[in-house]
């Protein structure tokens, strides 16, 4: 029934690499059908895969299936947040997810963090308790010499499996990390305004998000990789 040409294939991934772009041009603007005559390759290969369609049922087509693609990640997205003790609100704990997913991992965390405080120590003690079981922990981290009291035994553990990165790319006193993530077994995300912190946890209000996405985080690992590369990054070692 299916045509599973090489050409359907290549479209598909190039809709998926372009996908930021077309929920832009459908959801948030009013779209000429004139767009079709365009130079852009997604036009130019719709035009080529349905050239007895239209120009309104091409965009239809490009509609429905940006549409059906938004709604099939919606359900991957759910909203943790710290803050003051309030019945009936909906999201998760923000200290408890962080404590589930990285007693969940098997194979990987990424942890990045501005604020560290003893009061994550039992955190960075499961991390520990991680590396120890053979899971590869890296920790990107923004001025190492006011955190390494508490990260120094995590960088004494097995070098081939724990990885402590200190961000150097700032051009100015102003500039640091400031991104709190944390990306489990290449499969689950979450990214919040909470720092590791007592405040970060539990005083302040603050708010994240957990993706459920292999492809989100996928993404993350690829922006640290390629930080690193590009020496924006330089490992923590004894």
């Amino acid at each position: 029934m299916w045509s599973k040409s090489i050409r359907l294939d290549l479209f598909e991934e190039l809709l998926f690499n372009n996908r930021y772009f077309i929920e832009d041009l459908l959801f948030k603007s009013e779209v000429s059908i004139n767009i079709f005559d365009s130079r852009s390759r997604i036009f130019q290969e719709l035009n080529k895969l349905f050239p007895s369609s239209s120009s309104e049922e091409k965009l239809n087509l490009l509609y429905l299936i940006t549409k059906a693609y938004n709604r099939s990640n919606y359900g991957k997205m759910q909203l943790i947040w710290s803050g003051p003790s309030v019945a009936g609100l909906p999201g998760r704990d923000t200290e408890i997810v962080f404590e589930e997913y990285i007693l969940s991992a098997q194979e990987s965390i990424i942890l990045s963090i501005y604020s560290l405080s003893e009061y994550a120590s039992s955190l960075i003690n499961l991390l520990e308790k991680k590396i120890k079981q053979g899971i590869y922990v890296e920790i990107y981290l923004n001025d190492y010499a006011s955190k390494g009291e508490l990260l120094d035994k995590i960088i004494k553990l097995d070098n081939s499996r724990a990885f402590v990165y200190e961000y150097i790319g700032a051009e100015n006193h102003t500039q640091s990390l400031h991104a709190k993530v944390l990306t489990v077994d290449n499969k689950k995300s979450i990214i919040t305004s909470s720092n590791l912190s007592y405040n970060g946890m539990d005083g302040n209000l603050e708010l994240g998000v957990i993706l459920n996405s292999k492809a989100k985080a996928r993404e993350i690992r690829l922006i640290f990789s390629t930080l690193i590369e590009k020496y924006y990054f330089r490992r923590v070692k004894t």
